[in-house]
């Protein structure tokens, strides 16, 4: 995997080797309104190699031109939540109690996103707002009333 670059006209938006942090560049400079406006560009560059070259347009992002990369997904996302809130000391134990008191029935928040084959499925955006939504609502009535 090589260094990618993003460009927004001629002003580097992004420098790195991470190919989601390259991902969320081009989508955010894809959609530079005041480029867009001027009839300026947005490049991509991977190594010396021009990934992708377009006109940006106002509020619509592009997804990663580039198919041969992983597709940051809401799995990505899951997984990264999941990583902060275990580092914030909340285990899966206090997760799942916390999505189930909420009234969304799991045994496992780590393993919500397995499938019956062992497989990996693609949580839905509701599903991370109700993880996030149970979180709030379980701190919200651990704190007494002052």
């Amino acid at each position: 995997m090589g260094e990618f670059r993003i460009y927004l006209d001629d002003e580097l938006q992004c420098k790195t080797t991470s190919p989601v942090l390259a991902q969320a560049a081009w989508h955010r400079a894809s959609r530079n309104g005041r480029v867009a406006e001027a009839g300026g560009f947005v490049k991509a560059y991977e190594g010396e190699v021009t990934v992708a070259e377009m006109h940006p347009e106002a509020r619509v992002g592009h997804p990663w031109p580039d198919g041969r990369d992983h597709q940051a997904d809401l799995r990505d996302v899951w997984d990264s939540l999941l990583r902060v809130l275990k580092q914030q000391g909340l285990d899966d134990q206090t997760l799942t109690g916390a999505l189930n008191r909420y009234g969304l029935t799991t045994s496992s928040v780590e393993a919500a996103v397995q499938d019956e084959l062992g497989g990996r499925t693609v949580p839905s955006a509701a599903e991370v707002v109700v993880l996030l939504e149970a979180l709030y609502q379980d701190r919200q009535n651990a704190v007494p009333d002052a």
